[in-house]
């Protein structure tokens, strides 16, 4: 009995071990640091008896790395592939975490997962660079006793005459009452960022890096101002990770995340990794934003309308309709 128990055990082992080894996930990449700007493939290879696969979509990536395309190769009937072609715009090191693929055989679904893979940044800034030299100790320097008793003297004299001033003015009338001043109506973030735009349109004038770099700058910051107004939280003091973050937490749609993602990436990469963009690039980076404005129009319009509402409400802008009610 105990044989019979134990070639049994044997055979279930060798089975289970076949059936695990059935399906296998593979993940390649092509690089393990990155520059700005530098462009990575990403492979996703599946080995075993499948019926369909669907590999992980866009926007499972990190927001540091933007999708450029993508290819699907199958090798044999039993070995499937998807390249993904990226381009990074991190500044810092990231992981790219597991992505789920989902296999369907004539046993059933399942889910497979990626490993995680590391990129490490590699900065383009020069060692010279003051900007960005670590800071110095600081030291300790004798105060000048001279100068403090001065100032205090000076002051003393300021108030002595201000004292003597304000005992021998002339009484005047009372000034007559100040008129209400009406607040002012209210302005849709939508047309502000519209009217910022505007004011970048030309990239024609862009020749120095400290013209591109405003030029980014005061895009980037158009951008922040729309969604601090709209979305209500902070984004001028965000970085843009925390700012997709917060996107998803107030139930964004994707169109508004993916356009503020791609604006706010190719921002930061002048900002503060010192990338030179051309005329081109601007203007492509600008045309995005105005689709930003254009997208905004349609799926914020609820919320700039609610948010018009408060404000005239508040203020007392509102105009109430007199209605006339029916005598019994």
């Amino acid at each position: 009995m105990t044989r019979n128990k134990l070639l049994f055990t044997i055979f279930f082992l060798i089975i289970a071990s076949k059936g695990m080894v059935a399906q296998q996930l593979h993940t390649y990449i092509d690089t393990d640091s990155v520059s700005v700007g530098d462009r990575i493939t990403y492979t996703i290879v599946f080995d075993g008896n499948y019926n369909s696969i669907i590999y992980p979509e866009e926007s499972l990536f990190e927001s540091e790395l933007e999708w450029i395309n993508r290819e699907r190769f199958q090798l044999t009937e039993r070995r499937d592939s998807l390249v993904y072609f990226l381009q990074f715009f991190g500044i810092e090191d990231i992981v790219i975490d597991s992505k789920p693929v989902q296999v369907s055989t004539s046993e059933g679904d399942t889910t497979l997962y990626t490993v995680e893979v590391p990129l490490f940044f590699k900065t383009v800034i020069e060692g010279e660079d003051e900007e960005f030299r670590s800071f110095k100790p600081i030291f300790d320097f004798a105060r000048n006793w001279f100068l403090i008793i001065l100032l205090v003297i000076l002051l003393v004299i300021f108030f002595y005459f201000l004292f003597r001033w304000y005992q021998n003015r002339e009484i005047t009338p009372d000034a007559p009452k100040q008129q209400f001043i009406p607040p002012d109506p209210f302005v849709s973030p939508l047309e502000l960022l519209q009217d910022e735009l505007s004011a970048l349109a030309d990239t024609s004038k862009l020749s120095t890096f400290e013209d591109y770099e405003k030029f980014y700058v005061r895009l980037g910051d158009a951008i922040r101002t729309y969604l601090k107004r709209v979305y209500s939280f902070p984004a001028l003091e965000m970085t843009t990770s925390e700012i997709i973050d917060s996107l998803h937490q107030e139930l964004a749609t994707s169109d508004i995340i993916t356009m503020t993602r791609k604006v706010l990436n190719e921002a930061d990469m002048v900002k503060f990794a010192n990338f030179q963009p051309t005329e081109e690039q601007a203007e492509s980076v600008l045309k995005r934003a105005l689709s930003f404005a254009e997208t905004a129009a349609i799926v914020d319009n609820e919320k700039i309308r609610y948010m018009k509402y408060k404000y005239e409400e508040k203020h007392g802008l509102r105009k109430i309709d007199s209605t006339h009610q029916k005598e019994d």
